[in-house]
């Protein structure tokens, strides 16, 4: 008779073992995933769309660089050059949120496009509403067609009307100019290839321009610079190209 209330308890003792070592499976802390960290960059002259696994699409510009770090509950990407335009996908529970510089962008499913050039940031909305936050506790809440910049410090400019035009014409190739500097026409053109247009006088950037240019065909805008300006172009030593006054 002692010898089965023995094996009766050697019972008990052994699921009381296996029940407390599945407990402590249970209550176990389960370490959290790794943040995804995913590298995306385009060299000069060339423009990429790029499908994140949420279904947000990215457009990085020339000479661009960005870094994408998703989480279990949180989405991230630091855009550390160039300039990017995000269609945010939703995801409720995980929050997006764009890193640029000393500011955060903070977005609830939308378009926006974000610029970061050195130190020097811009944040401008196309569609919906971002947060926009420096250092400190200073916020901006944007509206379409609003942008704002950020200094390297992190400090908030005031809110303007961005140029539509030419937020909408960027991400397909189009650099629109309506009545502006022929300088800031060549800034940004010369920005999409390695052969550079220069100015032999640089008082021809203060012609006003206007058009649409395809930013990738440097050869088209020397043509239409000579044929409607009567600028002259000329090779330069070095494989680049200067324009000169127009003759007489």
């Amino acid at each position: 008779r002692s010898a089965g209330i023995v094996g009766r308890l050697a019972a008990v003792a052994a699921t009381l073992a296996i029940a407390a070592g599945a407990a402590w499976w249970t209550l176990r802390p389960v370490a959290a995933p790794v943040e995804e960290s995913v590298a995306h960059a385009t060299a000069v002259g060339e423009q990429r769309q790029v499908v994140l696994e949420d279904g947000t699409r990215m457009v990085l510009d020339t000479d661009s660089r960005v870094r994408v770090r998703f989480g279990v509950d949180a989405r991230a990407v630091v855009v550390e050059q160039g300039r990017v335009q995000f269609e945010v996908g939703r995801d409720p529970a995980r929050p997006f949120r764009v890193e640029v510089g000393a500011g955060v962008v903070r977005d609830i499913g939308t378009t926006f496009q974000v610029a970061r050039r050195g130190d020097a940031s811009q944040v401008a909305l196309v569609d919906g509403v971002v947060v926009v936050s420096g250092t400190g506790r200073d916020s901006i809440t944007l509206a379409p067609g609003q942008q704002v910049a950020l200094s390297a410090e992190g400090r908030l400019g005031e809110v303007a009307a961005m140029d539509q035009a030419s937020a909408v014409g960027w991400p397909k190739g189009e650099l629109v100019f309506q009545q502006r500097p022929l300088s800031s026409l060549l800034e940004e053109m010369n920005r999409y290839s390695t052969t550079q247009v220069r100015l032999a006088d640089p008082a021809l950037g203060d012609i006003r321009v206007s058009g649409v240019f395809h930013m990738h065909d440097q050869a088209a805008l020397v043509a239409a610079l000579e044929r409607g300006w009567s600028l002259r172009p000329r090779p330069a030593r070095d494989g680049h190209i200067v324009l000169y006054p127009p003759a007489g």
